[in-house]
């Protein structure tokens, strides 16, 4: 699936400095060193931040020189999607963690010819 925005793969690569929206809380963040990366905003429903108001958090999504302009908005449609559920994507989102299992048996195979 397609996701829309405004910005376009011309832009990400020509924006100046700067905080520039693609709408639904996905931002390119360009330094004035020329660096680029994807930030979200989301507001987790149900929590509230220490003053009492709604958490709203940005998250990193990676380097545009990295990661694409539409996976960056499917990871931020992902976090939306966990943010209205309750869920915090701080400390829910996916994670690929290796069992020890798995990394025992890595290590294995590594040391094997020594």
């Amino acid at each position: 699936m397609a996701l829309s925005g405004k910005l376009t793969k011309k832009l990400v690569e020509n924006l100046g400095a700067g905080r520039h929206g693609d709408g639904n809380g996905l931002y390119l963040v360009v330094d004035p060193s020329g660096a680029r990366r994807w930030i979200v905003r989301v507001v987790v429903k149900g929590l509230k931040n220490k003053n009492g108001g709604p958490l709203r958090t940005d998250f990193g999504l990676g380097s545009a020189d990295l990661v694409t302009i539409n996976q960056a908005r499917e990871r931020a449609l992902e976090y939306r999607r966990m943010a209205r559920q309750g869920l915090n994507p701080r400390y829910n989102a996916q994670q690929d963690v290796p069992t020890f299992e798995e990394v025992a048996q890595q290590v294995h195979i590594e040391r094997l010819p020594t």
